[in-house]
């Protein structure tokens, strides 16, 4: 039986996605930057230049994914470090007074 992965994050490649100008499928390629302000994006941020060789569309697509259930695996890590450091707190009152 195959095991469900726990990952918050997925790292996907963009260029086997749909284009979404004309919603194509395997036309997009990374593209260059143009000046420095997209080369800045490009480095520092989740988000690559992809161009689209059927239509010509030429734009910015994420490089990360996030599941519901890897939402779902988030909320539950928050509120389990919520709820110990409630207990926490409780306990180092009891024993401060």
């Amino acid at each position: 039986m195959p095991s469900k992965s726990n990952k918050v994050l997925f790292r996907r490649d963009p260029s086997y996605a749909r284009c979404p100008s004309c919603a194509s499928v395997n036309t997009l390629h990374r593209s260059r930057s143009r000046n420095w302000r997209e080369a800045v994006i490009k480095s520092i941020s989740i988000f690559k230049v992809y161009r689209c060789n059927k239509c010509g569309w030429r734009g910015y697509l994420s490089t990360l994914v996030i599941t519901w259930l890897s939402i779902r695996n988030l909320l539950l890590y928050i509120v389990l470090a919520m709820g110990a450091g409630l207990i926490v707190t409780q306990v180092l009152k009891r024993f401060i007074k």
